[in-house]
């Protein structure tokens, strides 16, 4: 159930619907169906400003707001303020139920730990329990929404090893019936979240009936009872249906559970060509969870319509993540996670660039879809969420132009990820060329070893193969510290960053022929998301 608002919640919300007042520029008059003259564009451009990307970022990211941890009603003061801005400007719903929201389900559960078990039974009928918080534990919180305690409860499945992944996931397979054991090296880190999260949306789809995630040999038995105890804690999950279960191993106990089938772990190769059966053994498990809450969180979804009437069913998406991570540890006495880098100025930045879409004369030919998500920081579960239950016909979505983080670093560079793979690079570095006095360079992705591709919400429409590029300025020592705050923002170059968004979005809005995967790029992202 959703918190009753509180008279200091009253408030704030009052104050996102004053400030949406204070920075909405009325939409101008739509002219004839033709695009737009430079000189309108250069007009529109310019309303995109360092003070009012200052003003956005300085409510977005204000303690008042406690870091708009998913879900809070924080989140929900901010959802509401977004909204007030897209109906002052003019935009049409494109939520659910005419609305500008769209909320997916993101509950507690608690797992029953007194249940759970993990065990085995060899070829001569020898069972075999591993002791929970020594040698395993599970995930919390996997549970089918349809029968809210029902968990997974399945014997008999083979175990594959499938060896070392990344946050590609599983290697494609068939897995029906089997629990694949993977190998993901590293820290619990969100990169490593991610990859179990793709390893298990994986072996789902491929009709597995669980994933066995085995710890690194690193992983001292301190750390893994530490994880262990955690689990007994109520976690937020994602609701999705035909869920599996995550059971966590220590190598220990994967490695022994190895040699009962006459394989030595270790002296595999990290990756094998294809899945080791581990032959002889069943696994039998369960892992079963009940809700605490029915917890919801918002995306919201604004849509300028398109002038042209054979081209107005299509959509161009400009996305940002609005969510934080709310209050958390003290770091220097401050434990407001107030994420003005991550991701207020991207927030702030497409809401300028919705701003100077309202102001042109004749709107541009397709359809813009401004989509603000929530849950990015727990995972990317807003664009996951939408992707997989659009409010849109997907396949009338052409491109996706996502922006996170683009206020921080060099003051004359943007990174934009993805740049490669689509003919949206092409017209990136035309538009910059064609815009000196943007004082930007457009580099192509420049840390391939951190993976960013996989980390922001342009992900969840690359996965659907909707072409996406991703604007991005880099981390920086403020980085999911309760010091990323608004004072430390070059809104200058948030705001040049902004319009060179603009100038894309309404160039791939107005191109008669919908942006196209580079072969290779296509390639490259179908390896990466399946």
């Amino acid at each position: 159930m959703a918190a009753r608002p509180s008279a200091f919640h009253a408030l704030m919300a009052a104050l996102a619907l004053a400030a949406g007042a204070a920075f909405a520029h009325p939409a101008a008059a739509q002219g004839p169906a033709t695009r737009s003259t430079s000189p309108a564009l250069a007009r529109a451009a310019a309303t995109i400003t360092p003070a009012d990307v200052y003003a956005r970022i300085e409510f977005l990211a204000s303690d008042l707001m406690r870091g708009r941890n998913t879900p809070s009603p924080e989140l929900d003061i901010a959802a509401s303020y977004l909204v007030n801005q897209y109906k002052l400007l003019g935009f049409q719903p494109g939520g659910e139920g005419g609305t500008f929201y769209q909320r997916y389900p993101y509950p507690m559960r608690a797992l029953d730990t007194a249940s759970v078990h993990f065990g085995v039974v060899d070829g001569a009928g020898q069972n075999r329990m591993l002791a929970y918080g020594t040698d395993f534990y599970a995930a919390p919180a996997y549970a089918t929404p349809a029968a809210q305690a029902a968990g997974i409860d399945m014997n008999h499945a083979k175990l594959l090893y499938v060896g070392r992944v990344g946050p590609a996931g599983l290697p494609a397979g068939d897995y029906r019936g089997a629990a694949p054991v993977v190998s993901i090296p590293g820290p619990s880190n969100r990169t490593w979240r991610q990859a179990v999260t793709r390893a298990r949306e994986r072996a789902q789809a491929a009709g597995a009936t669980a994933v066995v995630v085995v710890a690194d040999a690193v992983v001292g038995d301190s750390t893994f009872a530490r994880l262990a105890a955690a689990s007994r804690n109520p976690a937020r999950a994602l609701v999705q249906p035909g869920e599996v279960a995550v059971f966590y191993l220590t190598h220990a106990a994967a490695a022994a559970l190895a040699r009962q089938a006459g394989v030595d772990l270790d002296a595999l190769p990290p990756t094998p060509a294809a899945p080791v059966a581990l032959t002889g053994l069943q696994a039998h498990f369960t892992a079963n969870a009940r809700f605490v809450d029915q917890a919801t969180a918002p995306n919201v979804v604004a849509i300028l319509p398109g002038s042209d009437p054979a081209l107005r069913g299509e959509y161009v998406v400009v996305s940002a993540h609005m969510d934080h991570l709310g209050v958390g540890r003290p770091v220097n006495g401050d434990s407001i996670y107030n994420g003005a880098d991550d991701d207020a100025s991207g927030t702030a930045g497409i809401l300028e660039v919705a701003q100077a879409m309202a102001s042109l004369p004749v709107r541009p030919r397709r359809s813009v879809v401004f989509l603000h998500v929530s849950g990015e920081e727990k995972g990317l579960l807003g664009s996951r969420w939408f992707s997989d239950h659009p409010t849109l016909p997907l396949d009338h979505i052409v491109a996706d132009i996502n922006v996170d983080m683009i206020g921080r670093n060099s003051p004359d560079s943007v990174v934009v990820i993805g740049k490669t793979y689509s003919t949206m690079g092409a017209q990136v570095n035309a538009i910059r060329a064609a815009h000196p006095e943007l004082h930007l360079v457009a580099a192509d992705d420049i840390w391939p070893q951190e993976q960013f591709f996989f980390r922001s919400d342009h992900f969840n429409f690359a996965r659907k193969e909707v072409p996406a590029i991703f604007f991005f300025s880099g981390v920086h020592a403020d980085y999911h510290r309760p010091s990323d705050e608004v004072e430390k923002i070059d809104t200058d170059k948030a705001a040049r960053t902004a319009r060179l968004v603009f100038y894309l979005a309404n160039d791939v809005a107005n191109a008669t022929a919908r942006p196209r995967w580079d072969a290779k790029g296509l390639e490259e992202v179908r390896a990466m998301v399946r």
